[in-house]
């Protein structure tokens, strides 16, 4: 019952990233949205019955998450600063 019902969250976290990605436009927004309903099924088939394996997934669910946010955010950073600066310095920067 406890797997089923982590199933259907981690559905219904496919078919949110597909919802936020038609309304924002936005990959970072969509993969978001996703790893989180992951984690929330990881953590419905964690209630289910605890084990080692069941316990090492969410972690590295949870690690994957966490590097693939920072990594986006840094670029989403990168992407505004560059928008920020004038030509003559963006091709400077780039050419370094």
């Amino acid at each position: 019952m406890i797997g089923a019902l982590a199933a259907v969250v981690g559905a219904l976290g496919v078919l949110s990233a597909g919802v936020a990605l038609l309304a924002t436009r936005s990959v970072p927004t969509a993969v978001e949205v996703l790893l989180d309903m992951l984690v929330a099924a990881g953590l419905v088939r964690l209630a289910g019955g605890t084990s080692w394996s069941g316990l090492a997934a969410v972690v590295v669910l949870v690690a994957v998450r966490r590097m693939l946010r920072a990594g986006l955010l840094a670029d989403d950073r990168w992407r505004a600063s560059a928008r920020r600066r004038p030509a003559g310095q963006a091709d400077r920067a780039s050419s370094r």
